[in-house]
């Protein structure tokens, strides 16, 4: 099954995370932390997600380690979210997730 950025699902209103893993990726000399999402719902044939999102990766994995929400998820609850953008006071926009 195809996978796509998490970005797709900006402005798709609610969904459904069903399983969630934590990936490491060499790009160069650094390391980036990424997660895998799969959602119930499919969104043009695509139920499999990735980002690396800070906002976002923080929710399910503290320094490589699965938070309660993660684990929670692997034991088989369902997390509904809808991607939300968060402002900051020094005028900055990030992406978040919160639970709907």
């Amino acid at each position: 099954m195809d996978e796509a950025s998490l970005s797709k699902l900006d402005d798709k209103g609610v969904f459904t995370i069903v399983k969630v893993e934590n990936v490491e990726k060499k790009i160069g000399k650094e390391t980036i932390t990424e997660i895998n999402i799969e959602t119930e719902e499919e969104f043009d044939k695509i139920k499999k997600f990735y980002t690396s999102r800070k906002m976002i990766v923080t929710k399910f994995y503290n320094e490589g380690k699965p938070t309660t929400l993660t684990r929670d998820i692997q034991k088989g609850k369902k997390y509904r979210v809808k991607i939300i953008t968060q402002k900051f006071s020094n005028g900055k926009e990030d992406y978040d997730i919160a639970k709907s």
